[in-house]
């Protein structure tokens, strides 16, 4: 994995060149209106819509890598299938936060004004996609994992066509969600996962790192990730997060702004009681360097009660997997999704 700084600098410049060809095309044409009207379809209706390259774009699908192997895509679902509950907890209070703090990339996210303004329709969207690339058989001939990693390409480019119309983008930072970037959120959605996942107690094992590595090198390749930006494995996942941490993640305006609006929805949809400590939470999972990065500032008495609270519960972590937890977490999405859409 060619780690330089030259060829990361390199894959800023580089985006999703098919996905954004398509969106400036039919903004030239004037067609947007139905491109967002074919974003909110389910995606049962996609194969009912007329033949075009709208339609061609969202039913397409990469062919195989010559290191694709279907039984690690499997065994990966299968450990998204075991921890979903935990897994989703985590995409919620690491994940996000952690891509917060990488900047210029975070700029992006803080220029989407529309992604901003709707925090709860933005979170069940990215819970939708998660769910749709990493539950078990989502990644088979024909599933709906392959429509939701082209309509994420899409919603990407369209951000990507307004900021770069506005005056706010120096082209210094790169594009707007390019590759390099792309890199650290995939990062964020399998390697931190799978750390947190070890932070919290549970007992996950090597061959269980690797295949869930292995999906989410695929997820990625799907979505148009460099290829020699994929980790092949955990170590090499380790390395290309901490390379991408020490050239990126930085206190800054923008970092701080997104994790105060979404840990501000999170106490809007809780008791206030439980909301006191979401900030102590959330730090203790990103821990306090990254947490500096994103405002996140030290409250001794509520950090002490977190950290209490989290010894107990990962001193048990590893009896609270059980059959129907997957189920359980599919009920909790439908709920929620049910209050913001």
């Amino acid at each position: 994995m060619n780690l330089a700084p030259a060829f990361l600098n390199h894959h800023r410049q580089q985006a999703d060149s098919d996905a954004d060809a398509l969106v400036k095309a039919i903004f030239q044409e004037g067609t947007q209106t139905s491109l967002y009207a074919v974003l909110s379809m389910p995606v049962s209706d996609y194969e009912n819509l007329d033949n075009s390259p709208l339609k061609q774009f969202l039913m397409q699908s990469l062919p195989k890598p010559d290191w694709f192997k279907p039984e690690l895509i499997k065994k990966g679902q299968r450990v998204f299938e075991k921890y979903a509950l935990p897994i989703m907890t985590l995409l919620g209070g690491l994940s996000l936060p952690y891509c917060y703090a990488a900047s210029p990339g975070n700029k992006a996210l803080y220029l989407s004004e529309k992604m901003r303004k709707n925090q709860g329709k933005r979170l069940a969207d990215t819970a939708d996609f998660i769910i749709a690339v990493s539950s078990p058989g989502q990644l088979d001939k024909n599933s709906d994992g392959h429509f939701h990693i082209n309509k994420t390409r899409l919603i990407h480019a369209i951000a990507r066509y307004y900021i770069l119309k506005g005056k706010d983008w120096d082209m210094a930072w790169g594009l707007p969600i390019n590759q390099e970037d792309m890199a650290g959120t995939n990062l964020a959605f399998s390697f931190l996962i799978l750390r947190g996942l070890k932070k919290a107690g549970y007992l996950i094992t090597d061959r269980e790192m690797e295949s869930f590595t292995s999906l989410w090198r695929y997820i990625g390749y799907q979505l148009h990730i460099s290829t020699d930006l994929l980790p092949a494995n955990y170590a090499e996942a380790m390395v290309l997060e901490r390379t991408i941490r020490n050239r990126h993640f930085k206190k800054s305006d923008e970092g701080i702004a997104l994790t105060k609006e979404l840990l501000a929805y999170y106490k809007s949809m809780i008791p206030e009681k439980d909301g006191q400590f979401i900030d102590a939470q959330v730090r203790y999972w990103l821990g306090k360097s990254v947490a500096d990065c994103v405002g996140l500032e030290a409250n001794p008495a509520n950090d002490r009660k977190v950290e209490a609270l989290n010894l107990v519960q990962e001193a048990t972590n590893f009896l609270k997997i059980k059959e129907g937890d997957f189920a359980k977490m599919l009920r909790n999405h439908a709920t929620i999704k049910a209050k913001v859409v």
